[in-house]
């Protein structure tokens, strides 16, 4: 797991660079007037039914399953891969026709307080973006493949590619006038993915097993079943993608009440903290699916164990940062060209109330994802639909009284809420609560030494985020327990680098 997870963010950091380039761009061009909101609104109508579909059936339905098949019966692995990949294709093609033909519903339903000429904006970006779906969704199938054989070029690739496809639209719409260009910085990038994804997996031979040949199964028992094995997983996760979509649409919607800069705003604010949770969480949940489900039972509560030590060591500190230095951080991105003050204000509020959370988010997400790859996934839709109900309800119940605030709070308390519930069902809620107990003296010491030295200027932002981390680190290595077990869990992960865990657990099941 540990050497997925390093190849993992190694590659989100280009993409991560590439995206910073990207926001910082858009906001010095467009600051958070209509044309950034119109073209949130139009890209979150394009992945909200997309991912309403696809998200937990391939991640969670489809890889753990196409890994044990690949292992046990490469026959039925293919069978899988050609169903699920048929499956697809026809669903895509149909959202496709209702995108392009519901688009100003759809517009009207997630932007309910956008003016009429935003909102035109808005469904015609989405009319582009609309056409990008069939290669989204299929070369998001092809990055899973990759992963079952150890392979995250395609994953680390998307990132990347997609940023320089939407710097390019930007130039582009800026240059020419035509605001809805933008929309093509969507779906450009995801055609030229797809044909190359489509071109790698076949070239890299994941699909071929025993003496190269393809595996051909004719037999449709033989699919059926693969389908029916894939419909046994995927059934207790079929509330999550409501609950889950069902909550971006409220924020959106609840962003667009508040005002087009909110909309706006929310994208440059989440911008920062989702850069965190891909760096961190995404991988980690990512080569949880690949590592854990290969695991003995018995091997997996020492795992988590193990992970949970760094991670705090990391998110901790970085959540204090961005809390403290929010408006710093802001100012500091993006405040230049049409990126006003009013901007500022907007995005740092919402930057504070995102930040709060993300050592939750990031365990929680990973806990999550590990119970996915142990087949437990009733268990996930409970904690899912208890992590998503409560923040739409938030949303919905205090954004008049606490304005933009409450996007993030909201989004943070639903971390918590995940991290808790997945916590508790893998039976590593006390050693968590336990270590952040330890942990708050020095979390409270790293606040006031952050928050003294926090103001204006580069120079305050970087002295406040120092300070941050050497009180921290001070904290640590002062305290036998926390110096005993952050080292003893580093030090592990080191042993384990050179062979990972995946393979390690793999021999010792066969």
């Amino acid at each position: 797991m540990a050497k997925i997870f390093f190849r993992l963010v190694l590659g989100g950091l280009a993409g991560k660079a590439l995206g910073l380039l990207r926001e910082v761009l858009l906001a010095a061009l467009y600051g958070a007037g209509q044309v950034v909101a119109a073209n949130r609104i139009a890209l979150t109508a394009t992945l909200i039914p997309i991912n309403f579909f696809t998200a937990d059936a391939l991640s969670a339905g489809f890889l753990p399953l196409y890994v044990q098949y690949r292992q046990e019966r490469p026959a039925m692995a293919h069978a899988l891969y050609r169903t699920v990949h048929l499956l697809l294709a026809a669903f895509s093609l149909m959202l496709v026709v209702a995108l392009l033909f519901g688009r100003h519903m759809w517009v009207g339903l997630l932007g309910p307080g956008l003016d009429a000429h935003t909102a035109g904006i808005a469904a015609s970006m989405l009319g582009v973006a609309a056409v990008g779906v069939p290669f989204y969704v299929l070369y998001n199938l092809y990055t899973l493949v990759g992963l079952a054989n150890d392979d995250v070029r395609l994953i680390n690739l998307r990132a990347s590619f997609q940023s320089i496809g939407l710097i390019c639209a930007t130039i582009a719409a800026y240059l020419s006038g035509h605001v809805a260009l933008l929309a093509w910085g969507f779906t450009v990038p995801y055609i030229v993915l797809w044909c190359w994804g489509a071109y790698w997996i076949r070239r890299r031979g994941y699909l071929r097993v025993g003496d190269g040949a393809p595996v051909q199964v004719t037999d449709r028992a033989g699919a059926k079943l693969a389908l029916s094995m894939f419909w046994r997983r995927l059934r207790p996760l079929l509330l999550i993608p409501v609950i889950l979509q069902g909550s971006i649409a409220v924020e959106r919607a609840v962003s667009s009440l508040l005002g087009v800069e909110v909309v706006a705003a929310t994208e440059y604010a989440r911008f920062v903290v989702d850069s965190c949770m891909a760096l961190l969480a995404a991988p980690l949940g990512l080569a949880g699916l690949a590592s854990f489900s290969k695991m003995k039972q018995s091997e997996v509560a020492g795992g988590l164990r193990r992970l949970i030590p760094p991670v705090l060591l990391v998110t901790v500190p970085l959540s204090l940062i961005l809390c403290i230095n929010s408006r710093g951080i802001v100012t500091v991105l993006y405040a230049r060209g049409q990126f006003d003050d009013r901007a500022v204000d907007i995005s740092s509020v919402m930057l504070l109330g995102f930040a709060l959370g993300i050592w939750a988010q990031v365990l929680g997400y990973t806990f999550v994802k590990v119970l996915n790859a142990r087949g437990a996934n009733f268990q996930v839709a409970i904690v899912m639909a208890l992590s998503f109900s409560v923040p739409m309800g938030l949303n919905l119940l205090l954004y008049r009284h606490w304005g933009a605030f409450t996007l993030g709070a909201a989004a943070s308390v639903g971390g918590l809420l995940m991290f808790i519930a997945s916590a508790r069902w893998l039976a590593v809620l006390r050693f968590s609560l336990g270590l952040i107990v330890v942990l708050l003296p020095g979390v409270l010491a790293a606040i006031a030494a952050g928050y003294f030295l926090s103001g204006p200027g580069v120079l305050r932002l970087a002295a406040s985020s120092a300070a941050i981390l050497v009180v921290w680190m001070l904290y640590i290595a002062v305290v036998p327990q926390l110096r005993r077990t952050f080292l003893s869990s580093i030090l592990e992960r080191f042993k384990q680098s050179p062979t990972p865990v995946p393979q390690e657990s793999a021999v010792a099941g066969k």
